[in-house]
């Protein structure tokens, strides 16, 4: 793993975030480079380059990726232990 590759993952999901601001506010006051960070540290570098990559796939296929990042943050949510010390995401 290259650190040039975790850089473009980064660039391009929290890219992704920004495109998706409007959905984004409806769940948090996260700005979309908090939201991208904190879902790069929760899933690691090989589950995001593959909802990266899912991402391509549905914005080439005119899908809703407003919907996808809310299943992401949901999931996300979902799995935050009870007795975390870290902020909720949403």
């Amino acid at each position: 793993m290259e650190q040039g590759n975790i850089s473009d993952i980064r660039r391009q999901l929290r890219s992704f975030c920004r495109r998706n601001r409007s959905t984004l506010k409806k769940f948090s006051s996260y700005t979309a480079e908090e939201i991208s960070d904190m879902v790069l540290s929760r899933l690691g570098y090989e589950e995001v380059k593959r909802i990266v990559d899912d991402i391509k796939v549905i914005d080439r296929r005119g899908g809703n990726t407003g919907f996808y990042l809310m299943m992401i943050l949901e999931a996300l949510k979902g799995s935050q232990s009870a007795d975390s010390k870290d902020r909720a995401i949403i």
